[in-house]
């Protein structure tokens, strides 16, 4: 291989390894993550912190907004040398 990062995935255009997750309240109890531009999860809470797709369906429930928020962040990160990661997408 001669990139001079052999142990890196490739980037998808739109969200970069080292751009940072930013959270948003965009709500009492809604919150949304962007890397960089991308929109890339949202946190709602109804009896529980639950990790939203934009259909709206649910990926995940947590007891707490932390938690949530790691399952969002973590599933981008497992995702970003793939595609542009949206919980729509997760087979």
């Amino acid at each position: 291989m001669s990139s001079s990062q052999p142990n890196s995935p490739p980037q998808p255009s739109g969200v970069l390894a080292r751009d940072s997750t930013t959270w948003t309240t965009t709500e009492v109890d809604r919150w949304e993550a962007r890397a960089g531009r991308s929109h890339i999860g949202t946190v709602v809470f109804t009896h529980r912190y639950e990790v939203r797709g934009w259909s709206g369906e649910v990926f995940g429930d947590h007891t707490s907004l932390e938690s949530a928020k790691a399952q969002v962040e973590a599933l981008a990160r497992w995702n970003l040398g793939e595609r542009l990661w949206s919980p729509d997408a997760v087979d």
